[in-house]
């Protein structure tokens, strides 16, 4: 049997879920993260431990082994890989472009519903405009610190954005993935339900899409087959993204600026040396983002509006606790 180790945010982690089958066919498959609930569920993952578990290796069989490998110190810094490709290396698999998988209970599906009674018209979409700050502890108002505007679409074409669909489509709501503690969360014509991070792939689910930047909110919806729009700044879609989504940029100019800080230099991958891009000179304009958006809505229309919560992942009807036939913490 293995435990798995892995850093980072809670995308980085549901990324990591569409490795899961074929480390499976490896052994036996245990995690250890600061995001236990994104593996909880997972059919093929015997145990999600939470790093902060005491006591957690007193109970580990001493055959255990112990694997932390990390990507962002492998060759995928020179982005030119995906981020899951050079992962699957590391851990002696095969990536073949699967993607991540999101699995709920029962109990998630019943307060995803009551969560969705709280937005204001029957159909939604949500939105992502800043990342980066653990979503932990939501309802513990906490200094936020900023990761930077190279992920980030700037604050005023957010707005922009939001006002001109509202006018577009007042008969769909504008849900705010982000938490109360940033500046995000105060954009207007939108509502944040300050929730808990695992129940958004349900609300996904129910919703009519979304549209977001490199972060959490567009791994959740790959790992329940619900597409929507990605805006690319600093990163791109080939490092970290996935089919599934309509890609968008205003630059092929993507480099892993944090990533090479890292390894002790301000270069990017061709030797040249890092300058901060002006945020607005190389976001993609409002008026392309409503385009792309629109036509992501009419395809949904002509097709089906929502796929709706569903409860056949897991009968767990508790709180997922040891004495539940789901894995506990």
């Amino acid at each position: 049997m293995a435990i798995y180790i892995i850093n980072g945010g809670v995308g980085k982690h549901i990324a990591f879920t569409a490795l899961i089958d074929k480390l499976a066919e490896k052994g036996e498959v245990q995690m250890m993260t600061a995001y236990p609930d994104v593996f909880r569920h997972h059919p093929k993952v015997k145990a999600s431990y939470s790093h902060e578990e005491p006591g957690l290796y007193d109970r580990v069989p001493r055959d255990t082994d112990i694997v932390f490998r990390e990507p962002y110190y492998s060759p995928f810094v020179f982005a030119k890989t995906h981020l899951l490709y050079e992962w699957a290396k590391l851990l002696g698999i095969e990536y073949e472009g699967e993607l991540p998988q999101w699995h709920s209970c029962k109990k998630w599906c019943r307060e995803a519903k009551e969560v969705i009674k709280r937005i204001p018209k029957k159909k939604f979409i949500l939105v992502q405009f800043g990342g980066g700050q653990s979503p932990y502890d939501v309802n513990q108002p906490r200094v936020f610190i900023p990761q930077g505007q190279r992920r980030a679409y700037p604050l005023n074409m957010a707005q922009d954005f939001i006002n001109q669909f509202t006018k577009a489509h007042p008969d769909i709501a504008v849900v705010n993935y982000s938490m109360v503690n940033e500046e995000y969360s105060h954009l207007g014509g939108c509502c944040v339900l300050n929730t808990a991070y695992w129940l958004y792939p349900e609300l996904l689910k129910a919703s009519m899409g979304f549209v977001g930047i490199d972060s959490s909110l567009q791994h959740m919806a790959a790992g329940v087959g619900v597409s929507g729009v990605v805006i690319w700044g600093a990163t791109g879609p080939e490092q970290f993204g996935y089919p599934i989504h309509g890609n968008i940029s205003n630059t092929t100019n993507h480099h892993m600026r944090p990533l090479c800080v890292r390894f002790g230099d301000n270069k990017n991958a061709d030797d040249s040396m890092w300058v901060d891009r002006d945020i607005l000179s190389t976001a993609v304009p409002v008026d392309k983002l409503m385009e792309v958006t629109d036509a992501m809505l009419d395809m949904k229309l002509n097709k089906e509006e929502a796929k709706g919560i569903a409860e056949e992942d897991c009968d767990c009807d508790d709180d997922c606790g040891e004495d539940c036939k789901c894995k506990g913490a």
